[in-house]
This record gives structure tokens, C-alpha cells and sequence, in this order.
């Protein structure tokens, strides 16, 4: 039997490594949470593009931070924060970039391929009903669904309590049904 560390403790302890000096630690912090950083971004700007762009600025804006980290929230918490802020402030500055084109909502390495359009159509459908949410109910179901973050991580994320987190979630299943017809 092997022994899984804490990954909440793996990243404090990066961090401690990072804040006294060892860079390398960082390198693993990114290595770490890449895949992460960057389904977040892309559930929330719908372009691979974008997404991987605000992945890249969302480590610089950790590198730059992490002196400052604290440790009061998890680290993922701490770094799920800063990607929501990076979009936040992005969609400002773009006015809500959507969509221009059936290749930027499916790329050549969506799981949904031409054979299967009905998938597609499908999925179309969800993302539009996903956009469509306010803000606070489409970062809930996105953290709750695709980053499989728990109620009380959601809550430390968005700055509410657990409860105001369940409640988001409750009414962006709510508004998902009613806009999908289901």
C-alpha cells in the first residue's frame, strides 16, 4: 500500500518551498494544476484559445502572488479564485466574447465528431443554456459539475457560504432545465 499525501499539504508545502527560495517547486505547483487551470478557463470563455491564454496569465498572476499566499485557503481555492477574476475582468474587456463559429465551438478534438451530431446539437444547446445563467449560478454549476469542487470549496472560492453555494447550484439546475426544455 502506497501512501497518497494530502493534496491540500502537497501544495502548502510547495508554496513553502517556493516562498524560500526553490523555484523548481513552482514548476510543480504548475504541473500540478494545469489541466485544471486550463478546464476551468475553458468552461468559462467556451474557446481553446482563450482558455489556454488565460491559463498562462493565471500562473503569471500566481507566480507573482505566491510570495503573499498565506495559506488561509487551499491553494486550488486560492488559484480557482484568480482564474474567476482573470474571466471576470476579460469579459469585460471583450463584452462577452461568443462564439463566431462551429469550428470554435468544436474543435478537431471534441469528443463530439461529425458522425455524431445529434451529440453535438445537443451540447450546443447546453453550453448556450450554461451562458445564459447569471454569473454566480454559471461559476457554481461549472466548479460543482466540471471541477468537481465540493459545496464548502465553492463557498471559499466565491467568498458565500455553503449554503448560498447549494442554493446557486439548486437554481442553475433550475434554469438549465427550463432553458433546455427538459
Amino acid at each position: 500500500m502506497t501512501f497518497t499525501p494530502d493534496p491540500n499539504q502537497r501544495d502548502l508545502e510547495l508554496v513553502r518551498r517556493f516562498q524560500e527560495g526553490d523555484e523548481g517547486a513552482f514548476d510543480q505547483l504548475v504541473e500540478v494544476h494545469r489541466r485544471e487551470v486550463y478546464r476551468l478557463a475553458y468552461r468559462l470563455l467556451g474557446n481553446h484559445a482563450d482558455a489556454d491564454d488565460m491559463a498562462q496569465e493565471a500562473f503569471l498572476r500566481i507566480y507573482r502572488s505566491l510570495g503573499r499566499f498565506r495559506g488561509e485557503a487551499s491553494f486550488r481555492t486560492w488559484a480557482t479564485r484568480i482564474v474567476l477574476n482573470l474571466v471576470t475582468d476579460r469579459r469585460r474587456e471583450l463584452a462577452l466574447h461568443r462564439p463566431t463559429s462551429l469550428e470554435e465551438l468544436a474543435p478537431a478534438e471534441h469528443p463530439f465528431e461529425a458522425g455524431k451530431q445529434g451529440g453535438f446539437m445537443q451540447e450546443e444547446v447546453l453550453r448556450r443554456a450554461v451562458g445564459r445563467l447569471p454569473k454566480r449560478q454559471r461559476e457554481t454549476l461549472i466548479l460543482r459539475v466540471f471541477q468537481e469542487m465540493k459545496f464548502h470549496e465553492i463557498a471559499a472560492v466565491m467568498g458565500c457560504t455553503v449554503g448560498t453555494a447549494k442554493a446557486n447550484f439548486f437554481h442553475a439546475l433550475r434554469g438549465l432545465r427550463q432553458r433546455v426544455g427538459s
